[in-house]
């Protein structure tokens, strides 16, 4: 009778995680710590949007996008572009740093212009 080989060593390299520059658990805490920025940011973002919804008020829907573009549009920028393309550094730094731009313009629309 032959033996059935263990699926366990197939699977322990699938299973093991690496780091660049750092500890594993030091790069778990960074993207948790983001999930939670991101996940922040969007629930201000969502009441500002029911704020806008309910009285219709233009200054609240650019509070809600700027919010969006400030906090979680650099946070995602920053996750989803080294990881899905292999864009430069540049790159990445002048995108993220546009979505806090264009974020603070809009903010400060909300705040000073008249939507």
């Amino acid at each position: 009778m032959t033996p059935t080989p263990d699926p366990a060593p197939a699977l322990a390299p699938a299973l093991q995680a690496s780091a660049t520059g750092g500890s594993v658990l030091l790069a778990a805490l960074v993207l948790l710590g983001l999930a939670v920025a991101a996940g922040i940011s969007l629930l201000i973002a969502y009441e500002a949007l029911k704020g806008y919804r309910s009285t219709r008020d233009r200054a609240m829907l650019f509070l809600a996008v700027g919010i969006v573009l400030l906090t979680g549009g650099p946070i995602a920028l920053r996750i989803a572009l080294p990881t899905l393309t292999d864009t430069p550094e540049s790159v990445r730094l002048l995108s993220t740093t546009a979505s806090e731009l264009l974020g603070l313009v809009c903010i400060l629309y909300a705040i000073y212009g008249r939507p």
